[in-house]
């Protein structure tokens, strides 16, 4: 199989309605859920990250200005 513009576009296109039929059939309670998941693993893994660069003190990224 050749990987043309054609080919290409065709999978991004079909991707984005796979997603998009899949979002319109979801609750939004199991979206919330997930979010709520995901939100707390990549706040542990920011965290290790973090202790990884040697961010401490006033090196870290607080969100506050």
């Amino acid at each position: 199989m050749e990987l043309n513009l054609q080919t290409i576009m065709l999978a991004v296109t079909s991707s984005i309605a796979a997603a998009s039929a899949i979002a319109a059939i979801t609750p939004t309670p199991k979206d919330d859920e997930f979010v709520d998941g995901a939100k707390r693993w990549v706040g542990k893994a920011y965290r290790i990250i973090d202790l990884f660069a040697l961010n401490v003190g006033k090196a870290k990224q607080t969100g506050k200005k």
